[in-house]
C-alpha cells in the first residue's frame, strides 16, 4: 500500500507539474506512525482473544485486513485523486492496522496450544524464522512483481494471502486452546490461593466434604474479604444411591453447625464494631453473578421435589402441606435479611433462630450431647435455649 499511495498522491502529480497532495515528508511521517498502530492492537487483542479464540481472532484479522487492501485499492485507483481521497486513505490505512496486528499476535499463543509440550521452543523457533525469511524477501518479490505487472497486481496478491491465511485456521476453531476460552470463574466458583485445591474442588462439585472443612474454607474467605463458595447441588439422580450415607452423616453436621452457630452468637455479643461485621458478611454473600445465584437456588429446588416424588410423597396432590413443613423446618430468620442483608439490629436474632433450627434438625436425628459437657456449657445451652423460646 505504501507504493500505491506514494504513486498516487505525489508521483503522479510530479509527472504533470502539479503540487501534490502529499509530501515526500508527509510520507515519510505517514509510514512512521503506522509503527504506532501496534499499541491499540496490542491492547485489544486479548479482549478480541477471550472472546472468540485465538484462531477466531486470527481469522478475524486477516479478513479485516484483505477486505480493507481492497477497499484502500479502490480508493487510491479513483481520479483524479483529491484531499478528500487522500484523508480517507491514511484514516482507514490507520484503523484497519491493528486489525493485522491482532492476527500477528496469535500465531504464538496458537503454536503453545497446539505442539506438543516437548517440542515447544522448537516451534516457536521454526515460527519466527519462517515469519522473518517471509518479511526479508516478501518486499522484494512484491517489489518485482509491482515493477513487472503494476502495483494493484501486487496488492491483490496479498489480499488472496490475506484470504487463504485465514481459511487456514478455520480448523483451529475447534481446537482446544485456539477456540473460544471459557468463561473464567468467579472467585466463588474457583479454589483461592492459600486454599485446599482438591477439597474445594469436591465441594464444587456438589460432592460432600466434612462441616467444619467447608466452614473453615467459607471462615477464611470472610476475613480475607472474599466472596464464600457457592455450591451447585448434584442432581438426585446423582445423589440417589448415597442418600443412606447423606443421611448418616446430617448429625454430625448439624451438630457442628449448631454449636458454630453459637460461637458466631458470642462473637456478635462481643464485638467492638457490629456494623462492620455485618458488612463484612454481606460482602462474602454477595455473588458476582446473580443469575448463579438463581440457578442454584433452582436446582436445589428440583431436587427437593425429585426427592419426594421418589419418596413416595405426592407434591402435586399436597403442595399446601409442603409449603408448611418446609416453613416449620426453616423458620424466617428475619423478614428484613433477603433486601439489607445482615445488620446490627437482625444479626442476633437471626443466629438464634439458626441455632434452634439447627437444634430441631439434631433432635430429628436423635441428637446426644457431647460428654465432656461442663457446667458451664450446660448454663450456656440453657440460656440459648431460653432464647430461642422468646424469639
Amino acid at each position: 500500500l505504501s507504493p500505491l499511495a506514494f504513486s498516487t498522491f505525489y508521483q503522479e502529480f510530479e509527472n504533470q507539474g502539479l503540487d501534490p497532495i502529499m509530501s515526500q515528508v508527509a510520507y515519510k511521517w505517514i509510514s512512521v506512525l503506522v509503527a504506532l498502530t501496534v499499541v491499540p492492537g496490542t491492547i485489544v487483542s486479548p479482549k478480541i482473544y477471550n472472546t472468540i479464540g485465538l484462531a477466531g481472532g486470527c481469522i478475524l484479522g486477516n479478513v479485516v485486513t484483505g477486505i480493507v487492501t481492497i477497499i484502500l485499492l479502490y480508493i487510491a485507483l479513483i481520479k483524479p485523486a483529491t484531499n478528500v481521497t487522500f484523508g480517507i486513505f491514511v484514516a482507514l490505512l490507520y484503523l484497519s492496522f491493528p486489525m493485522t496486528v491482532i492476527s500477528q499476535l496469535s500465531t504464538g499463543p496458537m503454536l503453545e496450544a497446539t505442539s506438543p509440550a516437548d517440542k515447544r521452543g522448537f516451534c516457536q523457533g521454526i515460527n519466527i524464522t519462517v515469519m522473518n525469511f517471509g518479511a526479508a524477501c516478501s518486499p522484494f518479490v512484491l517489489g518485482l512483481i509491482s515493477d513487472n505487472l503494476g502495483t494493484p497486481t501486487a496488492i491483490w496478491i496479498c489480499v488472496g494471502i490475506s484470504f487463504i491465511a485465514a481459511l487456514i485456521n478455520v480448523p483451529l476453531i475447534f481446537v482446544k486452546g485456539c477456540n473460544v476460552p471459557p468463561k473464567p470463574r468467579p472467585a466463588e466458583r474457583r479454589p483461592l490461593r492459600g486454599e485446599d485445591k482438591e477439597m474445594v474442588e469436591k465441594a464444587l462439585r456438589g460432592e460432600w466434604i466434612p462441616a467444619d472443612a467447608l466452614e473453615e474454607i467459607n471462615d477464611h474467605r470472610f476475613r480475607n474479604g472474599q466472596p464464600y463458595l457457592i455450591v451447585h447441588p448434584r442432581s438426585y439422580q446423582e445423589d440417589k444411591a448415597e442418600l443412606h450415607v447423606l443421611r448418616k452423616r446430617a448429625k454430625k453436621d448439624f451438630v457442628y453447625h449448631q454449636l458454630k452457630t453459637r460461637e458466631y452468637l458470642h462473637g456478635v455479643n462481643t464485638a467492638d464494631d457490629l456494623g462492620s461485621v455485618c458488612e463484612k458478611i454481606n460482602a462474602s454473600m454477595q455473588a458476582s453473578d446473580p443469575d448463579e445465584v438463581q440457578t442454584t437456588n433452582q436446582e436445589i429446588g428440583q431436587w427437593v421435589m425429585d426427592y419426594l416424588v421418589d419418596s413416595g410423597y405426592s407434591p402435586h396432590l399436597s403442595s399446601l402441606l409442603i409449603k408448611q413443613a418446609i416453613m416449620s423446618a426453616f423458620p424466617v430468620l428475619s423478614p428484613d435479611i433477603a433486601e439489607e442483608g445482615y445488620t446490627p439490629e437482625n444479626i442476633e436474632r437471626s443466629l438464634l433462630q439458626l441455632e434452634k433450627v439447627y437444634t430441631n434438625l439434631s433432635e430429628l436425628e436423635g441428637f446426644d450431647e457431647p460428654k465432656n459437657m461442663t457446667l458451664v456449657k450446660v448454663l450456656n445451652n440453657a440460656r440459648s435455649a431460653i432464647y430461642q423460646q422468646t424469639i
